[in-house]
């Protein structure tokens, strides 16, 4: 018999990382329902794993990396599938309690960046971690993680310009 974690550990880790977790894969997703489902999902696979964590930040990484590849399959998913057009996704994310209207531009410039771009730019720039740290939950090279960023850069610079000149 597989051994779970006690509820009281997965409701501290809820409530410590369950913003955070819907907020990275609403920016991936651009849909509050797949963002809760995924989610969910992943502290599912939290309670029902018996991994040894070395500290709240590895915890944190393990949660993310695998918030992140759920976001990826439904991604792929929904690659062969029709998609919630990106303005009904600013409906959903205006009449949410997720996010205040002052990060709205941010999440729209974001949310129109390429998976590769999203990624790298939530975990770095959002969720505070270096480089290096970035490459690991991705699992890709520190030059690729830095190349991302460069260009996902770009891309928001262009758009800023475009939009406010």
């Amino acid at each position: 018999m597989m051994e779970c974690r006690r509820f009281d550990d997965v409701e501290m880790v809820i409530r410590e990382y369950g913003h955070t977790l819907f907020r990275n894969c609403f920016l991936m997703l651009n849909s509050k329902q797949d963002a809760e489902d995924v989610v969910q999902e992943t502290f599912m696979k939290y309670f029902s794993t018996n991994i040894e964590f070395n500290d709240n930040e590895h915890r944190k990484a393990w949660l993310i990396k695998v918030s992140q590849n759920k976001c990826r399959d439904i991604l792929r998913f929904n690659r062969r599938h029709t998609t919630i057009p990106l303005e009904k996704v600013v409906d959903e994310l205006i009449s949410g309690e997720y996010v205040e209207i002052d990060e709205l531009n941010e999440f729209i410039s974001i949310a129109k960046l390429g998976y590769k771009y999203k990624s790298v730019i939530m975990l770095h720039y959002i969720e505070g971690y270096s480089v290096e740290e970035t490459a690991k939950i991705l699992n890709i090279s520190k030059s690729a993680v830095k190349m991302r960023l460069k260009r996902a850069r770009e891309i928001l610079k262009d758009t800023y310009e475009k939009k406010y000149s």
